[in-house]
């Protein structure tokens, strides 16, 4: 039981570090709201927060991921955020539907493990009711980024 509560309070602890961690980071960011943790107490939201060395994945220092199922509302917010943050990237993949962003991939720049990525995906125009944000920082090129969201959307739907 010992064992239990004080891996129980590591976890809690490196939880909270990385999220005061990708705060510090990217608290001038308009996506920054939707990884607090009041955002995440919306029943609709569904929130990861890990480090890279968590994960075991070499080069990458943050993931955060948040998705919106059934609130519109929240979700045409996050869809704005990011196109406000992804106005100045220096790598930019979207795709839109009826004026409604559906897809984007952004590179926002930073050299070596300073490099920030955002992915959005919205499904709603695909009749689901799910909006995905993903923001990821590491040392890793926009076609590791790009395979590790595959990945984990290919498990996820």
């Amino acid at each position: 039981m010992k064992r239990y509560l004080i891996r129980l309070l590591t976890l809690a602890a490196v939880l909270v570090c990385g999220i005061a961690s990708f705060h510090a980071k990217a608290a001038d960011m308009n996506i920054s709201p939707f990884f607090k943790e009041e955002f995440a107490k919306n029943p609709a939201v569904t929130m990861v927060a890990i480090s890279g060395k968590q994960a075991g994945w070499k080069g990458l220092t943050s993931y955060r991921s948040v998705s919106i199922s059934g609130d519109d509302a929240k979700a045409d917010e996050m869809a704005r955020a990011v196109r406000k943050d992804g106005a100045n990237a220096v790598l930019k993949e979207t795709s839109f539907k009826k004026g409604r962003l559906c897809f984007g991939f952004y590179g926002l720049g930073g050299e070596g493990a300073n490099r920030k990525y955002l992915f959005f995906l919205d499904l709603r125009a695909q009749g689901k009711s799910k909006t995905t944000l993903v923001y990821i920082e590491g040392d890793w090129t926009p076609d590791q980024v790009k395979k590790l969201i595959t990945k984990k959307i290919d498990r996820h739907e």
